[in-house]
């Protein structure tokens, strides 16, 4: 079967509308289902999806395509990883691949490392049996984990350096396809398992195929407690979440209330041992936004549970920035006495650790503890400077409630009067913007004065206006009235342009003129502040008719209104790069 073939029959076997209702609640409008975008942020749904067509289509971020897209995107994985996901699922086997196409994907190289990683798996696994492997078997007795969790996780042990070796050659298997897994070097022409004297945690991707693996040293002698696997064609530690594989058939049986996010393999193994079987683990202590991507995939919440350490305490601060910025709830189980997960459950038992998880502390007060301890509050210096960076971090949150409970919080905290605290927050509302960002503007009439400061600056014969943009901006209406009359009095050489608006303008709309020729140009007369108001006009009209687009689009299911709509986003996009280069 060719493969474009393949590829239709399993998309003819996939419900795009189950597949989708995994990862964003559906609502039917009509002929259609429509979302709030698994892909972005959003509280008004804008993504649709038709289950004629088999297609979908987020009217805010440009994201569309068929199911295999979907699944490649949701879940950050390769073409052929989806491909082979969706197929497995529908009971389908991929077909040979040659040419273009298997150039394209590489698809028999990755098969051939995933089945070579899960016969590797299988090999270690196995060896837990062998009287060579006693002491991978004392601690796993030593650490309380019973054999179905053994098997759960796939533990396994590294009998020496060559065992893996002869192994996977006799299931036809060469070095340079071991090498290229991640599993063996070379050194003084002799080849070894990297990972020999190790107990082996398999790293199982989101869809379900052996990736990589984490040893750890049973010695106590090696170089290293632990060793991952490097960077190979099939496995990217940043893109990475341990046990994933596990959350991901959790999630399938209902909703999860919260994610725990730990450091390391031992810890999420004795999570799970206890009860708490959504922990997962990111690839060392450093988060990657794709990681927070995925696990937004499964819940809305997650739970910060480092390690109680220095080390943890600043992987944790690294993280919950990255888990906040991708649209998570965060908080954070402070762990006490430097401890971690797993000693906490065998020093005082799960029902410890369940309140910890039910005290976590969201996201800004767990920074303000933090901040809190670099300084001593008694010494005048030191509470100015630590009451400045909690303002600023309270500043972080969005909803205005929180903002005023902290602030209020922080003043008995300080002494610090509650309107001298607002007012070092409204301060740093305006100070925290780049200097290409928006304009300042009043706040209840924001596109009102974008549009009063550009007649403004045109009346007053500012050097930076481009009369263009303003024919462009006001089609039609009182601001084009001013404008072609502004523009046809410097065409006549006249000079007071703005008593000239008196004459010419019907006497109905003259009373909107003098907040125009009366602007106060003190807080915003720059070329900068120019282009700034220009391009977020300009794109507000641009999204203005998306939205119609989109309203179309539901009521007609024309193709051509998504190849409009994401068009005009191209032109948003390339204005918005503009004003970022100016």
């Amino acid at each position: 079967m060719e493969f474009n073939e393949f590829c239709s029959r399993l998309l003819e076997k996939t419900d795009i509308v189950k597949l989708i209702s995994r990862y964003a609640t559906l609502r039917r409008v009509g002929n259609s289902f429509k979302a709030c975008c698994p892909f972005h942020n959003e509280r008004t749904p804008s993504f649709s999806v038709d289950a004629n067509k088999q297609l979908y289509h987020c009217f805010g971020c440009g994201k569309g395509g068929n199911a295999i897209t979907f699944v490649r995107d949701i879940e950050n994985i390769d073409t052929i990883d989806a491909i082979k996901m969706l197929a497995d699922e529908a009971g389908m086997e991929l077909p040979k691949l040659s040419g273009e196409n298997g150039k394209h994907f590489d698809k028999e190289k990755r098969l051939k490392l995933y089945e070579l990683m899960r016969e590797a798996a299988r090999r270690y696994n196995e060896n837990l049996l062998s009287p060579r492997a006693e002491i991978a078997r004392e601690y796993l007795v030593k650490r309380e984990l019973p054999p179905n969790i053994v098997t759960r996780f796939g533990l396994g042990y590294s009998l020496d350096q060559t065992d893996i070796i002869k192994y996977l050659e006799g299931k036809g298997y060469t070095k340079a396809e071991m090498k290229d897994a991640g599993l063996i070097e070379q050194k003084a022409d002799k080849w070894y398992d990297v990972f020999y004297g190790r107990l082996m945690f398999p790293i199982i991707s989101n869809t379900g195929e052996v990736v990589a693996f984490g040893g750890r040293s049973l010695d106590g002698v090696s170089y290293a407690k632990y060793r991952n696997s490097a960077q190979t064609e099939i496995f990217d530690k940043s893109k990475t979440v341990y046990a994933l594989n596990l959350l991901k058939k959790k999630r399938r049986a209902g909703p999860l209330d919260y994610v725990i996010m730990c450091e390391g393999y031992m810890d999420v193994i004795a999570l799970h041992k206890a009860g708490f079987d959504t922990a997962v683990a990111s690839m060392g202590t450093a988060l990657t936004a794709t990681q927070a991507k995925q696990l937004k995939n499964y819940s809305d919440k997650v739970i910060i549970s480092y390690d109680g350490d220095g080390a943890g305490q600043k992987a944790t601060l690294r993280g919950l920035d990255i888990l906040r910025e991708s649209g998570l709830t965060v908080k954070v189980a402070s762990i006490p006495d430097g401890l971690d997960p797993d000693e906490i459950i065998n020093q005082r038992g799960k029902e410890a650790y369940g309140k910890i998880l039910d005290e976590a502390l969201p996201l800004v007060a767990y920074k303000l503890s933090i901040l809190k301890k670099k300084y001593d509050l008694n010494d005048r210096d030191d509470k100015t400077a630590y009451t400045a960076e909690a303002v600023r971090c309270i500043k972080q949150l969005d909803n205005p409630v929180e903002i005023e409970e902290y602030l209020q919080s922080l003043s008995a905290e300080t002494g610090y009067d509650i309107g001298v605290l607002r007012a070092q927050a409204k301060l740093y509302v305006d100070t925290d913007k780049p200097a290409t960002s928006e304009p300042p503007q009043k706040e209840e009439n924001k596109r009102g004065f974008f549009e009063t400061f550009l007649l403004a600056a045109y009346i007053n014969g500012k050097e930076y206006v481009d009369p263009r943009d303003l024919e462009e901006i006001f089609p039609d209406g009182f601001e084009r009235n001013v404008v072609d009359s502004i523009t046809d009095s410097r065409m006549r050489g006249l000079k007071d342009t703005a008593a000239m608006l008196y004459t010419d303008l019907p006497e109905g709309v003259q009373k909107q003129l003098p907040e125009i020729i009366d602007f106060d140009f003190s807080s915003i007369d720059s070329k900068a502040d120019y282009d700034a108001c220009v391009i977020s006009l300009k794109c507000a009209k641009l999204e203005k008719k998306i939205s119609e687009l989109a309203a179309r689009y539901d009521e007609t299911k024309d193709i051509e209104c998504l190849r409009e709509s994401n068009e005009i986003r191209k032109k948003i996009k390339q204005l918005r790069e503009l004003g970022g280069s100016k």
